[in-house]
């Protein structure tokens, strides 16, 4: 049940194409990044346009896996929808939310941006759809700001994702070049995999709350009696470690890149090819 249960393929195909999202990313963030401080290297030419590739083929890949997950979510954890979508009475045509302030305190939106019957066209694939809101799960419903706000934000990143690998590919099917906006829209999306991740999992871990196995074990039941003083420090190391381990990671993934830019000119000072118009940085 932990494992194999009805959101298993949708979730593990889903996070196999963040991986590979995250990995194009960072490929092509770095490459942007050799290229702007000058690197002219038919090698690294070739890394940036596998790089965009792979990122302009994933990006509607992951976005219809992710309507299907969303779909079986629907089915499944009603109420994590419900957050997401800040609904908070059942409601049919209920609309999209651009942006909004969840209230809880007033069960309400305040400042929405809506798109009217959005949602049900989204979910229930109906404009007339009915979506469940949160006052249907009384005693077991996850907070709404927090999903609502941490999936706007894996969302947003999506459409931003979208948007740069394909205008990249497109710029190198028509002219073979990248212009200098977009190896720098590139450099400025390295990270972004990482981000949308973390925002997802805020999403999955906090929209299934108060269960810790959906249906089967609230989160309450499986707390430990540890004293708090003894969480916080335990916590705190967690962080200080996986914090230290992250500075790390990015310090060696930029030095690897300077050491490759060093070889590529130390090798080779200028490319065997011709550079085409519009690739100098």
């Amino acid at each position: 049940a932990v494992i194999f249960n009805p959101s298993f393929p949708y979730r593990f195909t889903h996070m196999l194409l963040a991986s590979g999202l995250t990995a194009a990313f960072l490929v092509a963030g770095l490459s942007a990044y050799r290229w702007r401080r000058g690197e002219r290297s038919d090698e690294l030419r070739k890394t940036l346009r596998t790089a965009v590739t792979v990122a302009a083929l994933l990006i509607p890949i992951q976005i219809f896996v992710g309507d299907l997950h969303g779909l079986n979510t629907l089915q499944y954890q009603p109420a994590k929808i419900a957050a997401i979508e800040a609904v908070w009475q059942d409601e049919r045509s209920a609309p999209l939310l651009l942006f909004a302030l969840p209230d809880e305190s007033s069960r309400s939106n305040r400042a929405a941006v809506a798109i009217p019957g959005g949602a049900s066209l989204i979910l229930t694939h109906r404009l007339d759809g009915e979506v469940r809101g949160l006052d249907s799960f009384p005693n077991a419903q996850p907070p709404a700001a927090p999903v609502f706000f941490a999936f706007r934000t894996m969302l947003g990143i999506g459409v931003l994702m979208l948007t740069v690998a394909w205008w990249a590919r497109w710029q190198l099917w028509r002219r073979d070049t990248l212009s200098p906006m977009a190896l720098s829209a590139l450099l400025a999306m390295t990270f972004s995999g990482w981000l949308a991740v973390l925002a997802g999992w805020y999403v999955s871990e906090i929209g299934r709350q108060p269960w810790l196995v959906q249906g089967l074990l609230r989160s309450s039941d499986a707390a430990s009696a540890v004293p708090a003083p003894m969480i916080a420090i335990s916590l705190g190391l967690y962080l200080a470690l996986y914090a230290a381990l992250l500075l790390a990671y990015v310090w060696v993934l930029f030095h690897m890149a300077r050491k490759a830019q060093g070889a590529a000119r130390g090798d080779d000072h200028a490319p065997s090819q011709p550079i085409p118009h519009g690739w100098e940085a």
